[in-house]
């Protein structure tokens, strides 16, 4: 019985943690990206992830022509602040890369032809040898000028 209990146990944690996660990332994009858009307005699904110190994903977004967009990346307070996002068109002709401006967050942008473009998120490795890296939300968001 006391083997069934424990078992049991093991399998809710399991369960429960994933979305714990889920929860803390979407309460930090609330409390703290959200509020970056300042007059612009949510333009579609955002995404909320946990990342590594040292890890690198890719995102993939249509824009439209005459739309003015503002795009966050913002990192919690578990990860170094300095974030490195880097746009390109679909031919891999770079539009913006926050690292030749000083690491910002936030970044406007007038769209002057429909496109696709890709966003690359490279969370940097600040850990000192032989420690796990650390872990932590990073929210991608862009945002249309409100009307």
């Amino acid at each position: 019985m006391k083997k069934f209990a424990l078992i049991f146990a093991l399998l809710t944690l399991t369960a429960l943690l994933p979305s714990q996660g889920k929860a803390q990332c979407k309460e930090f994009t609330e409390n703290e990206v959200l509020p970056l858009l300042e007059d612009y307005v949510i333009s579609g699904r955002y995404s909320a992830v946990k990342l590594y110190e040292g890890e690198e994903i890719l995102i993939f977004k249509t824009l439209s022509k005459g739309i003015s967009y503002r795009f966050i990346v913002k990192g919690d307070s578990e990860l170094p602040p300095d974030i490195e996002y880097s746009i390109e068109d679909w031919d891999g002709e770079k539009i913006y890369n926050n690292k030749n401006d000083d690491l910002k967050s936030v970044w406007d942008y007038d769209c002057d032809k429909t496109q696709r473009i890709k966003i690359f998120i490279k969370v940097p490795a600040v850990s000192k040898e032989n420690t796990e890296p650390k872990r932590g939300c990073v929210t991608i968001l862009s945002g249309i000028k409100a009307s």
